[in-house]
């Protein structure tokens, strides 16, 4: 009686769990990321690329364009989030986001899909806002942790992926990814 009852409900109950999911917008899958970590120094601090790696507050993104209609190049978009992650350019061939074997959160160069062996690919997901909220969220499989650098001024603080053999000192913090949607891309590609 009890199966049935289960089988005779399953239907009515995967409709209102596909319902309570938020979907994706309609349009481009783009991006940017901010930093939640309250009363910390990381808190609110915005996603940025420089150097094929990723640092919370610091300078501005490192871009370049080799055209004549560039876009900004002032912010850090991504990408997908649906397993897989890229930055969002225009560059021919993209630029693919990955955790490198020391955990630093990188990128590839542009032209180039080379990335080192024991870096992780996968593992990346995204979860829309809900309905009425502005904030999603971008999720590695083990978490995000910002490192301080050297010189904070200017870079900030660098992110890393928790992996397997990477470890992380009693300075570096934990945080929550917020994703803020955006149609267009900002860079052409990010050095």
């Amino acid at each position: 009686m009890k199966s049935t009852l289960a089988l005779a409900l399953a239907p009515f109950l995967t409709t209102a769990l596909a319902q309570s999911t938020p979907s994706p917008p309609p349009g481009p899958n783009y991006f940017g990321v901010i930093a939640a970590r309250s009363a910390s120094p990381i808190h609110l601090s915005t996603l940025t690329a420089r150097g094929l790696k990723f640092y919370l507050g610091g300078g501005p993104p490192a871009t370049y364009c080799a055209v004549t209609a560039c876009p900004p190049g002032n912010t850090t978009v991504l990408a997908g989030g649906d397993n897989t992650l890229s930055m969002a350019v225009d560059v021919p061939g993209g630029q693919q986001v990955y955790i490198a074997p020391d955990g630093a959160l990188s990128y590839t160069q542009a032209h180039s899909a080379y990335i080192p062996p024991g870096s992780v690919v996968d593992g990346f997901s995204r979860e829309y806002p809900a309905a009425g909220q502005q904030f999603g969220y971008l999720n590695f499989e083990t978490g995000f942790v910002a490192c301080p650098t050297a010189n904070q001024t200017a870079n900030g603080w660098q992110v890393f992926g928790q992996v397997d053999g990477a470890t992380f000192g009693p300075e570096c913090l934990g945080f929550d990814a917020l994703t803020i949607a955006t149609d267009t891309i900002s860079a052409w590609q990010y050095a």
